[in-house]
């Protein structure tokens, strides 16, 4: 179908609709979805939640959006939190505050910064998150960059470049409001099975296995093995049980 033959959809206060092809949709308040959702350009201030799938071109919400099946955007910018039961995929993602996606996130650009938790897998060409996260499955993408708050927990990281450290600063109480921050919030940690990449530098981190190139391990790691083809730091004196260059 056309872009011409899809309408604008408007709603301010309470209110609802069923799913459809849409060009703009705007919410105002509180709005729901009954259906699947295909829209240019999705905007909500306040609160919406699709019962389907919600597909758009661009996406804005400064509040509360719930997806009940997958999430499938160009660009999107969440201010508040963000729920998705399905996947979602995104030329870019930029969240600030409360993310859960129950399967995987896919993207070219991800910079997530407050509390996530990912069941799935998360990929993208960059990937920034910064916070208190937890992902069931693996982080991939050509450059990542992990900043600690709290107990952080991934399966396994791979990219080519790879650098985790502990966050600094309390800018995350703003974003994360009345969110319950625990007691070690500025104290990240981040626990991992497997890390493999080019170059490497991991601090504050429990890990099973390093494979890499380049590997520089900085303060306050445990790590079972680490096997590199490339230059090794281990400057801070952190535990490494097994290192081999092959």
């Amino acid at each position: 179908m056309t872009i011409g033959t899809r309408r604008n959809l408007t709603i301010t206060g309470n209110g609802g609709s069923g799913g459809g092809l849409y060009k703009d949709v705007k919410v105002v308040g509180e709005a729901q979805f009954n259906g699947d959702m295909d829209c240019l350009a999705f905007r909500c201030n306040g609160s919406a939640t699709v019962y389907g799938t919600l597909k758009s071109t661009s996406c804005r919400i400064n509040g509360t959006l719930g997806v009940n099946g997958d999430f499938d955007t160009g660009e999107t910018k969440i201010n508040g939190k963000l729920d998705v039961k399905g996947s979602m995929k995104a030329q870019e993602i930029k969240s600030y505050g409360e993310t859960s996606v129950h399967g995987n996130v896919a993207g070219e650009q991800v910079v997530l910064e407050g509390y996530f938790n990912i069941k799935g897998h998360c990929e993208a060409e960059q990937i920034k998150i910064k916070g208190l996260f937890r992902i069931g499955g693996l982080v991939n993408a050509g450059t990542v960059s992990l900043l600690l708050h709290s107990r952080c927990e991934v399966k396994e990281i791979g990219g080519e470049r790879i650098d985790i450290r502990r966050a600094e600063g309390n800018v995350l109480k703003k974003l994360l409001g009345s969110l319950f921050l625990p007691s070690d919030f500025y104290e990240g940690t981040l626990e991992v099975d497997t890390i493999e990449g080019d170059d490497i530098y991991v601090e504050h981190a429990s890990v099973r296995t390093i494979r890499g190139a380049n590997v520089v391990v900085g303060p306050g790691c445990r790590i079972g093995r680490v096997e590199h083809t490339g230059r090794f730091e281990n400057e801070f004196g952190s535990v490494v049980t097994e290192r081999e260059q092959i």
